[in-house]
């Protein structure tokens, strides 16, 4: 959850849209050869994918099932962590960001020959980021110690995305896949408390805390949309 730099982001979708306009073409090539007169041509598409996947979810695999020509599920299961010493909203801490998700969708592909699809569904969400601390800091000119935070993203996420796949075969089996879209986390949930080791009192104390409680939600809040790219290499059947 620490802040998004937009430019690779930014490359990355470029890329993978020009990946998806690539895939659409790619699966329209006839082959022109004199070989084709006798070789049975390859269906449309392979009904069942799966592959390894990385991307701003995490790492993992997936798996469709393209059961009509212009319908079909998806589901893959994402995950990372890592550990890092950082600042939240001034305050110092040993971070620790667990990213886990798993995707479960409905695939639109607008064109029978063409592996270019609409995914629309919803994310099951176990993002988590929480953090401590041994230092001390200050909240309105007020010196605290020992500050915790964690932050939850809703359980259950609105998604959006759209993608392809770059086919290495005549048949269709082995492709190089493309994945751009968004998640909304909705509201997530904060917590945060530090030790009142200068005496204050309770009242200046739980006003403080509120203060730094209201900042570490905005923060959080910075991240109610999150983008989805992704790269997989897929074997089809």
């Amino acid at each position: 959850m620490n802040r998004t730099n937009k430019l690779p982001i930014t490359i990355a979708s470029l890329g993978l849209l020009l990946l998806a306009a690539t895939a659409c073409r790619a699966d329209d090539i006839e082959e022109t050869t004199n070989a084709a007169a006798w070789t049975p041509a390859p269906p449309p598409f392979q009904p069942f994918t799966v592959g390894a996947q990385v991307g701003t979810l995490g790492y993992g695999g997936g798996a469709d099932w393209r059961f009509l020509n212009h319908l079909g599920i998806g589901a893959a299961f994402n995950t990372f962590s890592y550990d890092y010493h950082g600042t939240i909203e001034s305050a110092p801490y040993d971070i620790h960001l667990h990213l886990q998700s798993e995707p479960l969708t409905i695939n639109v592909y607008p064109w029978t020959h063409s592996s270019f699809h609409i995914s629309i569904g919803a994310l099951l969400n176990q993002n988590r980021l929480s953090g401590s601390s041994d230092e001390t800091f200050t909240i309105n000119n007020n010196t605290y110690s020992s500050p915790v935070l964690s932050i939850k993203q809703e359980a259950e996420n609105p998604y959006l995305t759209i993608g392809g796949n770059f086919y290495f075969d005549h048949g269709h089996h082995v492709s190089l896949g493309g994945e751009l879209g968004v998640v909304y986390t909705g509201e997530p949930k904060v917590f945060f408390t530090a030790q009142n080791t200068s005496g204050y009192p309770n009242s200046q104390y739980q006003a403080d805390v509120q203060s730094e409680l209201s900042k570490i939600q905005g923060y959080a809040n910075d991240f109610k949309f999150w983008p989805v790219v992704k790269v997989s290499l897929n074997v089809s059947f």
